[in-house]
C-alpha cells in the first residue's frame, strides 16, 4: 500500500511508512494517524487499511488494529463522522522540531524546525536553500485537508502532558541508517 502512495506526500505519512518498512514497527499514535488519513482524508475503505496494517507490523495486535480502524472510520462503539486527526497538528504536537521527520526523510534535512511538516508552504527561495524541489526531490501533497491550514506556520503548543507520548512516538532504533 505504501509503495504507490509514497509518490505523493502527506504529513507524517512518508516517515511512518519508512519506519514501518525498515523496522516492522509503527507506534500506536502513528497507526491512528495513518488510519485517520486513509479513512477520512483520502476516503479509502477502512477494511483495506486494516488488512494492510495486519500484514505489515511485526507487533500486530488484532484488537488494537481493528479498534483503531473502526474508531477512525467512525463506526463501532463511538461513531462520530467528523472525528479525524489533523496531520499538521499531530506533527507539531508530537514532533515539534521535526526531528522524527528528518530522521526518516533525509531529503528534508535542509528544512529546519517545524517547517518540515509543511514543506509545500515554503517559498521557492527557502526550498532552494534547503535543496528541496517539490515534485522532483520531494513529492507534492496528495491531499490538502482544509483544517490543516489552521496549523500551518504555527509552533507547537508544547503541552507537558503530551511529552511522554511524544518521546515514545520519537523512539528510534539507533542502529538504523537511512539512505536518501
Amino acid at each position: 500500500m505504501h509503495g504507490k502512495r509514497e509518490e505523493r506526500e502527506c504529513p507524517l505519512w512518508k516517515p511512518k511508512m519508512r519506519e514501518l518498512a525498515m523496522t516492522g514497527f509503527i507506534s500506536n499514535r502513528g497507526r491512528q494517524n495513518v488510519a485517520s488519513l486513509l479513512a477520512k482524508d483520502l476516503v479509502l475503505a477502512w477494511c483495506k487499511g486494516a488488512k494492510w496494517l495486519e500484514d505489515s507490523p511485526i507487533d500486530h495486535n488484532v484488537c488494537s488494529n481493528y479498534g483503531n480502524w473502526l474508531y477512525s472510520a467512525a463506526i463501532g462503539n463511538d461513531p462520530r463522522e467528523n472525528r479525524k486527526f489533523n496531520m499538521i497538528k499531530q506533527g507539531l504536537d508530537y514532533d515539534n522540531n521535526g526531528d522524527y521527520v528528518r530522521q526518516w526523510v533525509p531529503e528534508l534535512q535542509g528544512i529546519r524546525g517545524a517547517d518540515v511538516h509543511t514543506p509545500w508552504t515554503l517559498s521557492t527561495a527557502a526550498l532552494s536553500h534547503a535543496h528541496v524541489s517539490l515534485g522532483e526531490t520531494y513529492p507534492t501533497p496528495i491531499v490538502m485537508a482544509p483544517e490543516w491550514n489552521r496549523h500551518v506556520n504555527k509552533k507547537s503548543s508544547g503541552k507537558k502532558k503530551e511529552e511522554v507520548e511524544r518521546k515514545a512516538f520519537l523512539t528510534l532504533p539507533h542502529s538504523i541508517t537511512i539512505k536518501a
